[in-house]
C-alpha cells in the first residue's frame, strides 16, 4: 500500500510538472498494485496463486490500455505475456 501511495504521488507530480518522464511503466505498476491489494480481500484470490496471477495479468493489461489509450493493445499485451 505504501508503494502504491508513493507511486501515485510521484506520477501525479511528475506528469503535472511537465517532466519528460514516461508514464507507461508507472501506470502498469499502479494497476498491478491495486490488483494485489484488492486480491487480498477475497478468499478466491488470496489463497489461489493461479487466480492471483490472472488478476495481475488483467491489471497489467488495464495499465497498458490506460497508458497508451489502446484497449486492444492492452488485451494483446496480456495475451502475449500469458502465452
Amino acid at each position: 500500500a505504501k508503494t502504491l501511495a508513493i507511486k501515485c504521488l510521484g506520477l501525479a507530480l511528475s506528469t503535472g510538472a511537465g517532466m519528460s518522464l514516461g508514464k507507461e511503466g508507472p501506470l502498469v505498476h499502479v494497476a498491478c498494485c491495486w490488483a494485489n491489494i484488492l486480491s487480498n480481500f477475497t478468499v478466491k484470490y488470496s489463497h489461489h496463486e493461479g487466480k492471483r496471477r490472472e488478476m495481475l495479468s488483467a491489471a497489467a493489461a488495464a495499465g497498458v490500455s490506460t497508458a497508451f489509450g489502446a484497449p486492444l493493445g492492452g488485451v494483446l499485451f496480456s495475451y502475449e505475456e500469458v502465452s
